[in-house]
């Protein structure tokens, strides 16, 4: 049977190779569209790096008969914030609403890090905290920033709302595995928890990025449209060939 530190090199390596890919597609960015391609490579750069400690045994911290992998939630404080930065570079948003959107973002992930910490009952408290914040993220995710969106072209609006849905979905699995797992209701195996666990950061970090480099081509190859920005970087505007 897989044990958990073999799923944390696997999880290292497809992370890894995620990255070199970023980094390969923007050899050639444009100095707009370089900060896109410089958040991909952030994302699962700093994910490799959780893996790979995690795979050698750094950061298990025993809570009570529970081991809680603090690199894992270190990870997504870190690179969460990330993910809904991209998008908010897509939706055009102002200053504000990246400070409201990345707020409620950090919200969740450090409640749910403190909460995997508590030893008590009080734990489910703090993880109701985050959940609360999470919800009022994906209206944030729903609401304004689609709206803003909206006055995007037609490619770029479109790649918003896939990734939109992609993110949002794939995030909201990851409470149920939290209450079912050890940090919960302990009805999953540790085993079974990570691997569930390493499958969706390989999807929403990897699948993400690698979702963003293809529709970043084809409206590049057939709209002559490209992931360049605005000057002070508040809105996302179309170049052409």
């Amino acid at each position: 049977m897989i044990g958990v530190t073999t799923l944390f090199w696997v999880g290292a390596v497809g992370m890894f190779v995620g990255t070199a890919a970023f980094a390969w597609a923007g050899r050639d960015a444009t100095a707009g569209e370089r900060r896109y391609y410089l958040t991909l490579i952030g994302i699962s750069g700093i994910a490799t790096v959780a893996y790979v400690l995690m795979a050698l045994g750094v950061g298990w911290s025993s809570v009570g008969e529970r081991t809680v992998f603090v690199p894992r939630y270190i990870d997504w404080i870190l690179t969460t914030p990330l993910i809904v930065f991209f998008l908010g570079l897509l939706a055009g948003i102002d200053r504000r609403s990246f400070a409201v959107s990345i707020g409620l973002n950090t919200v969740v992930m450090v409640a749910g890090l403190v909460a995997a910490l508590l030893p008590g009952t009080e734990r489910f408290a703090l993880f109701g905290l985050g959940a609360f914040a999470f919800v009022a993220l994906v209206y944030y995710l729903f609401g304004p920033m689609t709206a803003s969106a909206r006055a995007q072209p037609d490619g770029i609006e479109k790649l918003y709302v896939r990734l939109r849905n992609l993110t949002a979905v794939l995030w909201s699995i990851y409470p149920l595995i939290w209450v079912l797992g050890p940090p919960g209701l302990d009805l999953l195996t540790v085993t079974v928890g990570t691997a569930l666990v390493m499958y969706l950061d390989l999807v929403t970090k990897v699948g993400f990025g690698l979702i963003a480099l293809d529709a970043s081509a084809t409206l590049h190859s057939e709209f002559g449209i490209s992931l360049a920005g605005t000057e002070d970087g508040d809105r996302t505007t179309v170049t052409g060939d």
